[in-house]
């Protein structure tokens, strides 16, 4: 499957799920979590994909240089909207996935931030296990408020896959 359509699916089912959510419940935190919540994780989800995009641009993705909306961690119909507009970008995008780019994420507190080289294809290919992990924790959250999110929400491709091999 094309790399850019498996995040937007991804993305996706994030949709589907926040269709089952009030404000309330999008924007409620919990202290045993460092005060973050549904908004919160999907916020942080999409400043990552808007990383990428703004990457298509200069070579450069930057995953510390995160806009942080707060509005869209509180609004779950700005929420909702941004992921469609985040889906639309990544549908519309001409990328080689083979095509070289800078990578800078600061590592540590302490020291200068670090830079690596990858690939457009390889930051899709992280873009999924972070989504897939942010969902895994908005799924407990979910849960916890008696929205049920269906059962391969917030899990890995490769393990659905395991799964199906093994139920037959």
């Amino acid at each position: 499957m094309n790399l850019l359509r498996a995040n937007s699916e991804l993305l996706r089912q994030g949709i589907q799920l926040l269709s089952r959510h009030d404000d309330r419940s999008f924007s409620a935190s919990d202290p045993a979590s460092f005060g973050s919540g549904i908004g919160t994780h999907f916020r942080h989800v999409l400043d990552h994909y808007r990383s990428f995009l703004d990457g298509l641009r200069g070579g450069v993705i930057n995953y510390d240089k995160r806009e942080r909306n707060c509005v869209e961690e509180k609004d779950l119909k700005v929420a909702i909207a941004n992921i469609q507009d985040v889906c639309e970008r990544l549908e519309a995008s001409k990328v080689e996935y083979s095509s070289p780019v800078k990578v800078s994420v600061r590592a540590s507190v302490e020291g200068e931030v670090e830079g690596a080289d990858s690939s457009f294809g390889r930051e899709l290919q992280f873009l999924v296990s972070h989504t897939v992990h942010h969902y895994a924790l908005i799924a407990i959250a979910s849960r916890m408020q008696g929205i049920f999110p269906n059962e391969s929400f917030g899990v890995a491709p490769s393990t659905l896959k395991y799964l199906d091999s093994v139920r037959g």
